[in-house]
C-alpha cells in the first residue's frame, strides 16, 4: 500500500529538524566547544563518512534524497545529516532521517514532541508511546513510537508514525531525551557528539509491517552503526 499523495507530500516537505525559536535560543546560550579532542574529531570524521556512504538502494528499497532546510543545518550544527525517502513496489514510503551533532548540547530538546508540532503536526495517542525494538544484525535499537496528525486545507486528516532513537557517545542506544540531557551536562562527554535516528511512515501501516520494513532499511546502515560504536559493548 502506497502513501496517498497528500501524505507523501507532507513527508517530503516537513522539516522535523527545525524548531527555530527553541534551538536558536539555546545555541546562543551554549558555552565554548573547546573540549573537542583529536580522537573525538577523528571519530566524527568516521561517522560523517559513514552517513555519506549510506546506500540509495537497500535490498528492495530505493531512496531519493530530500532536501534539509539550510536553517536547520545552521541551528543544529550537524557533523553529518541524511534525509531520504525510500520506496518499494507495493509498500508505503519510508522516510529515513539521521543527524549526528558534534556536540550533544545541540540536540537538547530536539525530538518529535517538540519538533513536529512546530511544523504543524498534532501529537495524538500519547498513551501509545511504547518502546519498539528495531535491530540491525545482533544490534538492538530500542526506539520510541510517536503518532502525529495533520489536517489538510480540505479538512482531511493525515496521520504518520515515527520511530525515534538516540545513539549516545559510547554507542548505547536510547529512546529517552533525558539521556541526551545528561550527556550535555559534562562538556568533555557532550563534545563527543550524539546521533538521532528517525523512521517515518504512514500510521495506516500495521506496526509489525513498519518494524519489518524499518529493519530491512537498517540492514543497509551497518557501517554507520559500526562507526557510532553501536553494539561494541555486546548490547
Amino acid at each position: 500500500m502506497r502513501l496517498n499523495r497528500a501524505i507523501s507530500h507532507r513527508l517530503t516537505m516537513l522539516s522535523p529538524w527545525l524548531t527555530v525559536g527553541l534551538l536558536a535560543g539555546m545555541s546562543a546560550l551554549l558555552p565554548n566547544r573547546s573540549a573537542i579532542t583529536p580522537g573525538a574529531q577523528h571519530q566524527k570524521a568516521l561517522v560523517a563518512a559513514a552517513v555519506k556512504a549510506v546506500p540509495h538502494s537497500i535490498g528492495r528499497w530505493v531512496g531519493q534524497d530530500v532536501e534539509v532546510p539550510r536553517e536547520a543545518q545552521t541551528l543544529l550544527r550537524p557533523n553529518a545529516i541524511l534525509s531520504r525517502a525510500y520506496s518499494s513496489p507495493g509498500e508505503s514510503t519510508m522516510r529515513l532521517l539521521i543527524v549526528h551533532c558534534s556536540d550533544a548540547r545541540d540536540m537538547i530538546g530536539h525530538y518529535p514532541p517538540i519538533c513536529y508540532p512546530s511544523a504543524g503536526w498534532t501529537q495524538v495517542d500519547v498513551a501509545s508511546q511504547r518502546i519498539v525494538d528495531l535491530s540491525c544484525e545482533h544490534r538492538r535499537l530500542p526506539s520510541r513510537q510517536y503518532a502525529f496528525e495533520f489536517i489538510s486545507e480540505e479538512g482531511r486528516p493525515q496521520a504518520i508514525r515515527i520511530l525515534n532513537a538516540f545513539i549516545l557517545p559510547d554507542g548505547a542506544v536510547s529512546s529517552r531525551i533525558e539521556d541526551i540531557n545528561r550527556q550535555s551536562e559534562r562538556l568533555a562527554v557532550s563534545a563527543r557528539g550524539v546521533a538521532q535516528l528517525q523512521i517515518i511512515t504512514s500510521a495506516s501501516v500495521p506496526l509489525d509491517q513498519t518494524i519489518a520494513a524499518a529493519n530491512e532499511l537498517l540492514a543497509g546502515l551497518l557501517p554507520l552503526f559500526d562507526a557510532l560504536g553501536v553494539g561494541s559493548k555486546g548490547d
